[in-house]
């Protein structure tokens, strides 16, 4: 049997198989992969390179297309109470030039224009022409002046048309205070390199302070944002409005009578603060002299700081209403108990105090009007050391008195473990401690809160621009520390020193106020006792005494004048203040109903008016051929009351007022009217001292015994800065001086 050789490939294989390349082929198909690879890499690695090494073309064609907008908000702005601007922001121009701009042969005529218009040295505004600096390149800027403040539009335009358009402008955002002085010790300031100096601008400039916002975004080839195309987008923030508690009506009424006051007596500075003794709410604080603090640069520092919450003084008898409501808390003494003052003049610790006004046994009302050393030296004898101590503390003494005032001063006061043997003869009138006017204030709002003790303060709130409340004052728990029927008892007190006593000064009719003088003599400067020329004049209260509603502090420091006495020299300005304030507050009245006060004010007033009306007349007809006799026929025929005497003037009624409450110079006696001094012969002291102070005229004693001598002599003519001199003997035999000389180191307080 046969077999056949039958191949076991089909033709399609066969056909394939001759098909298949060779190895030229192959090697082909190698390198057309590898240069597709190469080819693959180097547009991987160029892709790499262009996205996270771009070139700085790319860059900037990038950022050309990208464009962030700052969003800025202004500083916050700073209202009073009413809503009054007490702080905002005013564009002012700086003014540069680009010295490319100058040609050579007008350098010199351009310079002087700038130079007389800006008033800037001639050889400063030279170099800023200079073209090239002292490395040899291009200057294309030099500043001239910034923020220019005392030009306007229209001189700046010609300033830039007179020198052909070198000098340039830009605006710059300063910060204004549209009411000048006003507050500004309050306020602070922020000075033009944007630094943040004392005030509510620095306390508060969290919230004022404003935080740019951002929009970024691509844009197009005008470099136009494209609202669709936003990449990132943050809020400004900050730049909020502040209110505080501040009126600026009471804080010009304050500022005004304390720069009058200080005029008058030729007081070196002078402090005061008005507040609300029942929520701390701060209505007005001054310092004098002040400071404008648009012009900061041209006031010393010494100016500038806020003396009502920095320097610290002795307080004098102001600060007796401490021992005495301790006194009244403690069931120690009432009003009608008696009290020996000793003449007005003793010795408890080895130290020999005087009175001003020398009373005998008297009750302790009556010696806290005539408010006597003696007297509540020895009422702060009888709470002892720890007590004393415990309620100056209590009253706020030696502790910061608000939040809002993080660099206030505490005052000076020892420890009793540092209290030296003469400390209480002298901490209850006032001495030994030395406090600041806030202080002050907040304490006599203890008498005016029902007892309780108030957290000053004088920023109300803080809002954001979309009306949102970032911050709100909130009042501390007030602790009660007198009790009610001492409160009462402290408010008549005080009512009857503004009566009668040595604050009539600021006894207003409208409205029965309460308070307590002080003065003091400040420490000599290089230390070592009391300087015997300096003093300081203190007068605190508070009214209406029904519901009392405003409570104030005046200081006047080194008043040059024979009265430097506290109610003398501060209680006007208490007065009109604080009149003014509760008027403007339409606070319901609560006049005074003393008989004796109401019928000399209705009998001032009709004289006043008698007066004005006799003017009227007198302004209507003709001149009169001989006016030298006027005044001789007018007393002839007149009035008594309204011809016999040279009207008085306000500051002379308020000069003779802090001696026994009378305000007119002439006096009736029985039914004579006196105009001149009297005859004192043979007359005790306190019956001469009497009838001087029914006249207003203060008495300089020699000696002891009966009046022997007298200057000036009798029927001298009453008037301005009269004081009697009179000398006193026992039964013709001439004694030594009553009054010892104060050693020099002898810490003294005089009403």
């Amino acid at each position: 049997m046969g077999y056949r050789n039958i191949s076991s490939k089909s033709p399609i294989m066969v056909e394939l198989e001759d098909l298949r390349p060779g190895a030229p082929q192959q090697r082909a198909v190698w390198v057309l992969f590898g240069l597709f690879m190469l080819v693959a890499i180097v547009l991987g690695l160029r892709l790499h390179l262009l996205h996270f090494t771009p070139g700085e073309k790319l860059l900037e064609e990038q950022r050309f297309h990208v464009v962030e907008i700052p969003i800025t908000e202004p500083r916050g702005e700073i209202f009073d109470r009413n809503g009054v601007i007490l702080a905002t922001n005013q564009e002012a121009p700086s003014l540069w030039v680009d010295p490319r701009d100058v040609a050579d042969d007008r350098q010199d005529e351009v310079a002087a224009v700038i130079s007389g218009r800006l008033g800037i040295p001639l050889p400063e505004v030279m170099a800023a022409l200079v073209k090239r600096d002292e490395a040899g390149k291009v200057r294309k800027f030099s500043m001239l002046k910034r923020w220019v403040t005392d030009m306007t539009g229209e001189e700046v335009a010609r300033l830039q048309a007179e020198t052909g358009g070198a000098v340039r402008v830009v605006k710059e955002t300063i910060r204004h205070y549209p009411h000048k002085d006003a507050a500004a010790h309050l306020l602070g300031y922020v000075n033009r390199s944007g630094e943040l100096c004392e005030g509510v601008e620095k306390a508060y400039n969290r919230h004022l302070k404003s935080h740019a916002g951002v929009l970024r975004a691509r844009a197009d080839n005008r470099r136009r944002p494209l609202p669709s195309e936003t990449l990132d987008y943050r809020e400004a923030e900050g730049g909020e409005l502040l209110q505080l508690t501040i009126d600026l009506n009471i804080q010009h009424n304050l500022e005004a009578a304390l720069d009058a006051r200080m005029e008058e007596t030729g007081a070196k500075e002078a402090m005061g603060v008005v507040m609300n003794p029942k929520t701390g709410e701060i209505y007005a604080l001054a310092s004098r002299p002040a400071f404008n603090p648009n012009e900061y640069d041209k006031f010393p520092a010494e100016l500038r700081k806020n003396r009502a919450l920095v320097d610290v003084f002795e307080p004098g008898s102001a600060f007796k209403i401490v021992t005495a409501a301790a006194a009244l808390e403690h069931g120690l003494v009432t009003p009608n108990t008696m009290i020996n003052c000793e003449g007005g003049r003793f010795n408890p610790y080895g130290h020999s105090i005087g009175d001003f006004h020398k009373l005998g046994v008297e009750p302790f009302w009556k010696c806290f009007e005539e408010s006597s050393n003696i007297a509540i030296i020895k009422v702060a004898a009888m709470l002892g050391e720890a007590r004393l101590e415990e309620w100056i503390r209590r009253f706020g003494f030696a502790a910061p008195t608000s939040r809002d005032f993080p660099g206030e001063s505490i005052g000076l006061f020892r420890p009793r473990s540092k209290w030296s043997k003469l400390s209480m003869g002298a901490l209850p009138m006032g001495q030994e401690i030395s406090v600041t006017t806030l202080q002050l204030a907040r304490a006599f709002a203890v008498l005016a809160n029902d007892g309780r003790v108030v957290e000053p303060y004088f920023v109300e709130r803080a809002v954001a621009r979309d009306g949102r409340v970032t911050y709100q004052h909130e009042p501390v728990v007030s602790e009660r520390i007198l009790s009610p029927r001492t409160v009462e008892t402290m408010r008549m007190l005080c009512h009857q020193v503004v009566l009668h006593g040595t604050g009539s000064a600021a006894n207003m009719m409208e409205y029965r106020a309460g308070g307590k003088t002080g003065t003091a003599q400040m420490a000599k400067a290089g230390g070592g006792g009391y300087d015997a020329n300096r003093y300081t004049a203190v007068f605190a209260g508070f009214a209406p005494i029904a519901d009392p509603r405003i409570v104030a502090a005046i200081v006047v420091q080194e008043p040059k004048i024979r009265l430097r006495y506290g109610g003398y020299v501060c209680g006007p300005v208490f007065k009109k203040v604080v009149g003014e304030a509760l008027a403007s507050m339409s606070v319901p009245g609560d006049p005074v109903t003393d008989p004796e006060l109401v019928a000399k004010h209705e009998k001032e007033k009709e004289k006043a008016e008698k007066e004005k009306l006799a003017k009227n007349k007198k302004d209507a007809r003709p001149a009169p051929a001989k006016p030298a006799e006027e005044p001789r026929e007018a007393e002839e025929a007149g009035d008594p009351d309204t011809a016999a005497f040279v009207p008085i003037d306000e500051s002379l009624s308020a000069m003779i007022t802090p001696l026994d409450g009378l305000d007119l110079v002439a006096r009736k006696m029985g039914d004579r009217l006196e105009t001149s001094l009297p005859d004192l012969a043979g007359l005790t002291k306190r019956q001469a001292r009497e009838r001087l102070q029914r006249l207003g005229v203060p008495m300089d004693a020699q000696g002891e015994g009966w009046v022997v001598a007298q200057n000036p002599p009798p029927g001298t003519a009453l008037g301005e800065d009269l004081v009697c001199s009179l000398e006193f003997a026992r039964k013709g035999q001439p004694l030594p001086a009553e009054e010892t000389p104060k050693e020099e180191n002898e810490p003294q307080s005089a009403q």
